[in-house]
């Protein structure tokens, strides 16, 4: 780690909150339908600060990941979540959010002469507690996609139950909805931009929260890539910004 990025740590873990008490709520990050190919297992991984709400402190992320594994041509199996280190009766202190396993269904692909292209899925598996919380939770999505001219939408839509702090406090449950963008910026397709639109109603007694994100991805081998992401959040409870470096590479199982 540089001398400027230590500062740059420092200054954010010294300007969180002290002291948190209930389990914070990531941002829901809407999903994108691209399926990964059988045996090909993908990693694609976020860190970087994030300056939080008053009651979420800020923190960093270390990382925010998901991993998928193509199972069959329209199988994939993914596990995502995310740590965070931040500061608790000011010692570091880190935690994380709930880890979805969850199976990725292709169910519908179709195209026509013009390069259009329409497909529908599912996103759907258990949820677990990893760090400051306990039980279990669960998630289903569904996932429809439209492609033209080499930008692609994906609209989410669905529901998330997390597991909580304790047992008896309850579980969050929420309705969300997103909006997930990849728009290709060359014809060789090595850089891209993405975009992410997420918004969680929660039906138990957590606060709303809307957030966007921007970014873009360039491509340095077909099995390599890096993306730059700045994030923004829109109500009071969400993350007010941050900004975050990824790296995804693949490998070929069999």
């Amino acid at each position: 780690m540089t001398a400027h990025s230590a500062a740059v740590l420092a200054l954010l873990l010294a300007t969180t909150s002290s002291a948190f008490a209930a389990v914070r709520r990531p941002h829901f990050e809407p999903d994108d339908l691209e399926l990964e190919q059988p045996g090909v297992l993908d990693f694609d991984l976020q860190v970087g600060p994030v300056w939080g709400t008053s009651a979420s402190g800020n923190h960093v992320l270390m990382p925010d990941f998901e991993i998928g594994l193509g199972l069959t041509g329209n199988v994939e199996l993914d596990v995502s979540g995310a740590f965070r280190l931040d500061r608790e009766n000011r010692q570091p202190h880190v935690t994380g959010d709930a880890l979805w396993i969850a199976a990725k269904l292709g169910l519908i692909d179709s195209r026509d002469a013009a390069g259009n292209a329409w497909a529908f899925g599912l996103e759907l598996g258990p949820r677990f507690a990893t760090l400051d919380a306990t039980g279990a939770g669960y998630g289903a999505l569904g996932l429809f996609g439209f492609t033209h001219c080499g930008v692609t939408v994906v609209v989410n839509a669905g529901g998330l139950t997390d597991p909580g702090p304790s047992l008896r406090e309850g579980r969050a449950t929420s309705l969300v909805f997103g909006l997930d963008l990849n728009a290709q910026l060359d014809e060789r397709g090595a850089w891209s931009l993405q975009s992410e639109l997420g918004f969680a109603h929660y039906l138990s007694a957590d606060a709303d929260e809307l957030a966007f994100t921007v970014g873009a991805t360039y491509a340095l081998s077909p099995r390599l890539d890096l993306s730059l992401t700045a994030l923004s959040g829109f109500l009071p409870n969400t993350d007010h910004a941050g900004l975050l470096l990824g790296v995804s590479p693949q490998f070929g199982l069999w």
